[in-house]
């Protein structure tokens, strides 16, 4: 009979050191692949939810958890970025059972192969965990930032080469602060994201482009005025950011010039053109159909 009670003491010994130790993991940052996403490490985008962690369903879209935009050079809010630019991701969380608290976060492409755009820094209360996909932002520690509120940001490097949709991802965890997984409340949230090619820098040796005919059936042509020769890249991109067709690569002389494309048998649906000269970049869009 002491041999058993020595066995189930030894048994819940070693719960313990593993309870504590998963507890104070998560204490001190969630690991990757956690935010809710359809390609990370727990299935059914349950987050830090999943079975094994905290084991519960997460509540989704809530007003609870909030993403924001906030570029970094004007310290406004935005739901579109620019190539190469920074911003900061912010993540709060409001609950009403608050005491600790914790977050994951991650930027990527919205259809597969789900790879990770961009390039993620720590910020407020945050550090920067890497797994198979890219960079994922999770909590330095569990404290809140105040009463029933947490609060984290991270900086974000929007892509120099990817023009389509983006998603950011975001899991948070309201927890009770009883020091265990238990009566903790998850949320996860999304926020599209999209590129803004009115803001894109552009080409200062450019003083005219346009493009006709826009919608394009079969083809269209690309009108510019240049101030100078240059050596200019002209590629046409889908919205999942994919190369479909170079149209230009060589010098460009100076005054008008009229590039032509075609386009017969691709798919309908909107394109950007994409010129490159110098290290700078233009883009504009064009519809492609009927």
């Amino acid at each position: 009979m002491k041999r058993k009670y020595l066995l189930i003491a030894a048994f819940a010994s070693a719960l313990i050191v593993v309870f504590y130790t998963i507890v104070k993991a998560n204490s001190a940052g969630a690991t990757y692949g956690v935010c809710g996403a359809p390609d990370d490490q727990v299935p059914d985008g349950s987050s830090c939810g999943y079975q094994g962690c905290h084991g519960i369903t997460p509540i989704t879209n809530s007003d609870a958890l909030k993403i924001t935009l906030i570029d970094q050079s004007t310290s406004q809010p935005v739901t579109s970025y620019e190539l190469g630019k920074k911003y900061t991701v912010e993540i709060e969380l409001t609950y009403r059972t608050l005491i600790a608290c914790g977050f994951e976060s991650e930027v990527e492409l919205p259809k597969s192969p789900y790879t990770h755009e961009g390039k993620i820094a720590a910020g407020t209360r945050s550090q920067i965990p890497s797994g198979p996909k890219g960079q994922y932002a999770t909590h330095i520690n569990s404290l809140r930032a105040g009463t029933h509120y947490g609060m984290w940001e991270y900086t974000w490097t929007a892509p120099t080469n990817y023009i389509g949709d983006l998603i950011i991802y975001a899991a948070g965890n309201s927890a009770n602060g009883d020091g265990t997984n238990f009566g903790d409340t998850i949320f996860t949230t999304k926020m599209t994201i999209s590129h803004n090619a009115a803001i894109d820098p552009g080409i200062s040796g450019i003083s005219k482009m346009n493009i006709f005919p826009n919608p394009a059936k079969d083809y269209f042509s690309i009108g510019c005025t240049l101030a100078n020769e240059e050596n200019m890249s002209i590629v046409l991109y889908n919205l999942k950011g994919q190369a479909v067709k170079s149209i230009q690569s060589g010098i460009l002389p100076q005054g008008e010039n009229k590039i032509s494309s075609d386009v017969k048998g691709l798919p309908t649906g909107l394109y950007f053109i994409r010129m490159t000269a110098n290290g700078e970049t233009a883009t504009e869009k064009v519809m492609v159909g009927e």
